[in-house]
């Protein structure tokens, strides 16, 4: 068996599933058409299918007490109407198609295909988890990716430990005593104690950022009143918090909370805490993700396998990589026409020819493991 000779083989399936998906690109939680494109692709080569979480599907190859798994993200953005400007149509064409090779090839081993909804919304892998994705069989290890603009077809960024961020959300809303811009003396401004919760924060936030475990604390909102002549009751201040250690954002959040307390308290006025976590870091298992790397130098050269720069953005297969041991790697989707465009943008495109090698990559590392 030629691995490669049986995926060029199969790319006209592959390539053609993919502008399916894009040709139906859905909003978060909407993936209605996608799941059947997915559900009818599978069931195609006897593939069994169920869904989790209303519209993911689970495609599950041959049985077995274990497993390792294989995740894409179903959901589009409202770019452009609709569309895929996160790359998610070439998540799902990859993971469909590494299913069409192993099916092909008569793999004997059990392997489950998780199609994720929800990704750019609240997130679709808690849920799923929750419903028990990964049970029956029990996953044991998990691959995922994401396509990555400006990178090279042909390579791959990868490493052990964190490569994105947690992402935690965070309103504050003082409430005093509103009434007329021309008597300041009987109100109590709320304005006031949040701009000194901001600047009082920042200066914490600068001297706290240890340029070995950094993180992300931004000031995104500040609303209060309407008018000039009016002092409102209330003033809200909106933000987010980005860590690659768990540990760090409970100690960030109690920081900005009793920040936050004290300024209130500075200005005679009453605070309401909203602090909302999000999803986790994304934290890739060493040995897994070492052997993964090995692998892939293996048949892509160690020129087209390189490390990686953290981001602050998130990604909730966080919430998989926590259950179990798992490699996360950005796949290049640049030929120096197409996959220039940042993700999310409404000029973003990827080159076809990723999904060979999305495809050929993580069979590899299956057939390997």
């Amino acid at each position: 068996m030629n691995l490669i000779e049986v995926i060029k083989e199969n790319m006209s399936e592959i390539i053609s599933v993919r502008k399916r998906l894009n040709d139906n690109a859905e909003l978060s939680f909407k993936e209605y058409k996608t799941h059947n494109i997915i559900n009818d692709f599978l069931n195609s080569m006897d593939i069994k299918t169920c869904d989790v979480f209303n519209t993911g599907v689970v495609g599950l190859l041959n049985r077995g007490d274990e497993c390792t798994a294989i995740r894409a993200d179903m959901d589009a953005l409202p770019v452009n109407g609709v569309s895929h400007a996160c790359g998610h149509d070439y998540h799902m064409a990859v993971v469909l198609g590494c299913a069409l090779i192993l099916k092909k090839i008569g793999f004997k081993k059990c392997i489950k295909f998780i199609f994720q909804p929800a990704e750019e919304d609240s997130g679709g892998a808690l849920p799923m988890i929750r419903e028990g994705v990964l049970k029956n069989p029990k996953v044991t290890k998990i691959v995922g990716f994401h396509v990555w603009p400006e990178l090279n077809v042909g390579s791959i960024e990868v490493a052990s430990g964190a490569s994105m961020a947690s992402v935690d959300d965070f309103i504050m809303t003082f409430r005093g005593k509103g009434g007329h811009a021309a008597m300041p003396y009987l109100c109590n401004n709320t304005i006031y104690p949040a701009m000194d919760f901001i600047q009082t924060s920042n200066e914490k936030f600068h001297l706290r950022n240890n340029p070995l475990n950094p993180f992300v604390a931004t000031f995104a909102s500040i609303n209060s009143g309407n008018a000039p002549n009016v002092i409102s009751d209330e003033t809200k201040v909106m933000g987010t918090v980005r860590t690659f250690d768990n540990n760090l954002r409970k100690v960030l959040e109690d920081e900005i909370e009793s920040t936050a307390k004290i300024c209130a308290e500075n200005f005679k006025c009453k605070l309401d805490i909203e602090y909302e976590y999000g999803y986790p870091p994304l934290i890739n298992n060493a040995e897994l993700t070492d052997k993964f790397i090995k692998l892939t130098k293996g048949i892509l050269g160690s020129e087209n396998v390189s490390g990686l720069e953290k981001s602050f953005t998130a990604e909730d297969f966080a919430f998989f990589a926590e259950e179990c041991p798992s490699v996360h790697f950005r796949l290049g989707i640049s030929d120096k026409i197409k996959g220039m465009n940042a993700l999310h943008s409404s000029n973003f495109d990827a080159s076809d020819e990723a999904l060979f090698y999305g495809v050929y990559v993580i069979v590899n590392f299956i057939l390997n493991m």
